[in-house]
This record gives C-alpha cells, structure tokens and sequence, in this order.
C-alpha cells in the first residue's frame, strides 16, 4: 500500500504539479496585492517626514516660475537651470508657482531648499544690497515671513535648506511685526501660501542670478493632530467674512423696509 502512494505520487503529470503550483503563487499574489492596497486606504498615523511636496528642477522649462519686482527683468530655461537677470540696482525674486502653494500645512516642520547663484554679476563697487532673502506669504491671513542674511556676498553659488518652522523666520506683515511668527501663525500661514520668494537681484548693477532643484518636503508630526490644527485655526478669517457679509446684507434688507 505504501508503494502505492508513492507511485501514485510520482506518477502525476508534470503540468498537474505545475498548474498547482502556479495557483498557489496566484493566490498568495493576490494576498499581497490585496494586503498592499488595504494599507494604502487606512489613515496615516504620521506623516511621511521627509517626503516630497513639491519640486522644480527645471529640466522641461521653467516650470510656471516667474519673476517678481520692478524694473526690467528677464526670466529664461538653460540646460535645466532657471536664469534671472535685471539691468541695473534693483530687488527682484524669483515666484514659485502653483504646486508649491495653497494648502501645504503638512510642511511645518518639514524643509524648503534650493541651490541660487550667479553667472555674472557688477557689483558697481558696493557692498551687496540688503534684504529679504526668502519670503513666504499667505493673503488669506495678511501675514508675510521672511529670511535674511542667507545668500552671502562675492559667492558664486550656494546651497540652502531652511527650516519651515515658526524659529527660522521672521514676520515682515502681519502681527508680531519684527519678531518670529508663533506656532499658530506659521500653520495658518502654511495652510493658505499664495507666493514664495525667493530673491534674484542683490548688486547694484546688471547681474544674472540662476536657482535649481527648488524642494519642499513634508515635517515630522503626526497627522491627527496637525489636522485639529489645521481645523481649529484655518478657516477663521472666512468664518469672518461670511458674518461680515451677513451683517451687511441684514442692513441693506432693513434700509430697503424703511
């Protein structure tokens, strides 16, 4: 009988054995797919630090980047870097476009860098001009922070990552004027950015400023209790607005029964 088992075992076909085999591996591959995409749909529990928000580096044009300031300016692509240039003393940035705005809250705590320098430059024999280096700003909130002191003078290039904390920066609008931004300010900020700065002209005379591998990334907080955050201190200035509007048009509906 034990010859018989064996026998009866060794004498299956050989597509028999393979086509159980490949149901098996069929089966467990679709566990895993099906596994993999179950952890796809849960909730986060944190955010993923360090992961890409938004990125420019300029390979396939200049990305909806523009320039932003008074005088004469000129924005161009080269071999996948971003060139600005003026003709004469004049404070001008570069403007970030749309995917590095709007709601980007989950960047608190996160990194914002980029590479800046120059091809060409005239300085006219003075010092280079002050000012905000990097700006970030959100209309919603009529508050506006910024970074000074970051691009040193007579440097060919440089790379910068600064820190998307309320520590890092300081406020140019809004209240707390002159003093860094609180916690609660740099949130509301992040959860409404309408422009990013970054500067382009700091000489007194023509120059060509060039900015490459622009990256914004996420921080290091859990994400439950970003989003209370985010929906105790976000949406106050429309909740506002909207009693604002509602004031006005109780008064045009009382004037108009007078």
């Amino acid at each position: 009988m034990h010859f018989l088992k064996v026998s009866a075992v060794a004498t299956q076909p050989f597509g028999y054995a393979n086509g159980y085999l490949a149901s098996r591996l069929f089966g467990n591959f679709r566990l895993c797919v099906a596994l993999v995409f179950i952890g796809m749909m849960l909730p986060r529990s944190e955010s993923a630090h360090g992961d890409e928000m938004a990125r420019s580096d300029f390979h396939f044009g200049a990305e909806d980047w523009e320039v932003f300031g008074p005088g004469r300016l000129k924005l161009q692509e080269r071999t996948g870097v971003l060139y600005g240039s003026d003709n004469g003393k004049t404070v001008w940035y570069f403007s970030a476009p749309a995917k590095f705005l709007g709601d980007k809250s989950f960047a608190h705590n996160g990194k914002f860098s980029f590479r800046l320098g120059h091809s060409e430059y005239m300085s006219n024999g003075k010092d280079m001009i002050k000012d905000w280096d990097v700006i970030l700003e959100s209309k919603e909130w009529r508050l506006r922070v910024g970074i000074r002191n970051l691009i040193p003078p007579w440097v060919g290039s440089t790379n910068n990552d600064l820190s998307l904390n309320e520590k890092s920066w300081t406020v140019i609008k809004g209240p707390g004027h002159g003093h860094a931004p609180t916690e609660i300010q740099m949130i509301r900020l992040l959860t409404s950015l309408s422009a990013i700065y970054i500067r382009g002209g700091y000489y007194e005379g023509h120059e060509e400023t060039w900015i490459d591998s622009v990256l914004m990334t996420e921080g290091d907080h859990h994400v439950e209790k970003m989003q209370r955050k985010v929906n105790k201190h976000h949406h106050e200035p429309l909740k506002k607005k909207r009693e604002e509007d509602e004031r006005k048009r109780r008064e045009q509906e009382i004037e108009m029964l007078v």
